[in-house]
């Protein structure tokens, strides 16, 4: 996870996860992209690492380097503001272990209320829906999923290249899930698991977040990752992103 000056809610979810005692948890690698201390829970039954960045990078930069710190099978991406209520890792190992590159978690917020998490691909027209709807859908086949939670299979992570670092932030989630359907073995969408995560939703409100946003678009709309993955999307035979226990 990456923290920016964000340590009391770094310290909420090590908290959680000292709690829930997930088994397949061997190590977590705190990044602090901003100057911080971070108060870690007593004798955690897992390893924390605590990095300090000199400078500032983007997401990408920050979960690249720290997968160079990883030696464990799977490796997963996950926000700071991320509450966890029961370990989500057995559903999502299992699809990693039943054959997909990657996996995901249904995301809720503090109501419980369903969050737009699993997404249709990115168009203009889904950023115009997804400002100004009010309700978050559940696609029946999710094409991306937005990177607050995401874990990996450390071989398909390491063979992609990890997340593109021309994204500073917004889209290096879409980007990744689409090379892993067209060069791996495909993302899926766990929703008998959930997580809850409370959106801030930056870009809507501050001006520099919105023009990493629109850049982030930018690049990706202009990518051959987008119209491969789009042409994939139309052709009919896209495989199943929905993976349920005892199903393949």
């Amino acid at each position: 996870m990456v923290s920016h000056g964000q340590s009391a809610i770094v310290s909420d979810l090590l908290d959680d996860l000292a709690r829930l005692r997930p088994p397949s948890l061997k190590r977590v690698i705190v990044t602090c992209n901003l100057p911080e201390t971070v108060a870690l829970p007593a004798a955690p039954p897992f390893l924390v690492e605590v990095v300090n960045n000199a400078v500032p990078v983007g997401f990408s930069a920050n979960h690249n380097a720290a997968f160079t710190r990883c030696s464990e099978p799977y490796f997963a991406a996950c926000n700071p503001d991320i509450r966890i209520n029961e370990d989500p890792f057995p559903a999502l190992l299992g699809a990693l272990r039943a054959g997909w590159a990657l996996s995901a978690p249904a995301v809720v917020n503090g109501r419980g209320e369903l969050q737009d998490s699993a997404r249709r691909l990115l168009t203009p027209l889904d950023i115009l829906m997804r400002r100004f709807a009010r309700r978050r859908a559940e696609y029946e086949q999710p094409a991306w999923f937005a990177g607050m939670f995401l874990v990996f299979r450390s071989e398909v992570y390491r063979a992609l290249g990890g997340f593109d670092e021309k994204f500073f932030m917004y889209c290096e989630d879409a980007d990744i899930c689409a090379r892993a359907v067209l060069e791996s073995d495909g993302i899926a969408y766990c929703p008998e698991t959930a997580v809850v995560h409370d959106a801030r939703r930056d870009s809507l409100r501050a001006l520099r977040p919105l023009k990493w946003h629109v850049v982030s678009l930018l690049k990706f709309w202009f990518s051959r990752t987008y119209w491969a993955y789009l042409k994939y999307l139309r052709s009919g035979r896209v495989r199943p992103t929905v993976f349920r226990a005892g199903s393949h």
